[in-house]
């Protein structure tokens, strides 16, 4: 009598390859990113995570402590992105020495970084994560670090224009205005993807913060374009 196959039934799945952690991160955040967007923040557990890339939980684990921490590593690789691509543009067109192209580069380059991986754009900005306390905290200190980088470069548009002792307080303004009209093009953009294009709606948010831009200067006190 010829042996029977072996049962496959509870066969372990394969295992993947030994890559190490830093190797294997950004494969986790990738599947992690299906997921979260499949099933939700919540939903999600990191047992999960570990079945769809074919590891073990421990390995999971040794590359993110929490879930929490895996969610914060996906905003960060985003949001790395589309500030670099935002700082870019700045630096390229600055050249004109015209603010108005920069602004309108700047926001266009933010969009089109958006619509590059619009979905985990949507976990952030439109809820569809379904994310915990710790989650809106970290996307809050995500927004507070971009106000930041743009207060930083809006200081040296600003400077020699308005009072030295007000400079720090009117270039945190401008920057938390620029990085609130850059999400209010990206909201848009995400939900009615039909109706703009990153390169229209840039030019839109370019006018739009060149307008505030200049009446800011008309309206601070001491400032060299005020009455």
């Amino acid at each position: 009598m010829s042996a029977s196959p072996p049962s496959t039934r509870g066969a372990l799945r394969p295992r993947a390859a030994y890559l190490g952690p830093e190797l294997r991160r950004p494969l986790i955040l990738d599947i992690a990113l299906e997921l979260f967007l499949e099933r939700g923040y919540k939903k999600t557990s990191m047992e999960a995570v570990a079945r769809a890339a074919g590891v073990t939980k421990p390995v999971v684990y040794n590359c993110f402590q929490s879930k929490a921490e895996l969610f914060g590593a996906l905003l960060d690789r985003e949001e790395q992105r589309m500030l670099a691509q935002f700082s870019a543009a700045l630096a390229s067109s600055a050249r004109s020495g015209d603010l108005r192209t920069m602004l309108t580069a700047g926001f266009t380059s933010m969009l089109r970084s958006v619509m590059d991986t619009p979905r985990a754009y949507r976990i952030a900005l439109l809820g569809e994560g379904d994310a915990e306390a710790i989650i809106d905290a970290r996307v809050r200190y995500g927004r507070n670090q971009q106000i930041r980088a743009t207060a930083e470069m809006a200081r040296s548009w600003l400077e020699g224009r308005i009072p030295a002792d007000r400079l720090d307080v009117v270039a945190q303004f401008v920057g938390q205005t620029l990085i609130g009209i850059g999400e209010a093009g990206v909201r848009r953009l995400l939900t009615a993807p039909d109706e703009w294009s990153p390169e229209v709606l840039g030019g839109v948010l370019g006018e739009l913060a060149m307008g505030g831009y200049s009446s800011l200067l008309r309206t601070v006190p001491g400032s060299a374009d005020s009455p």
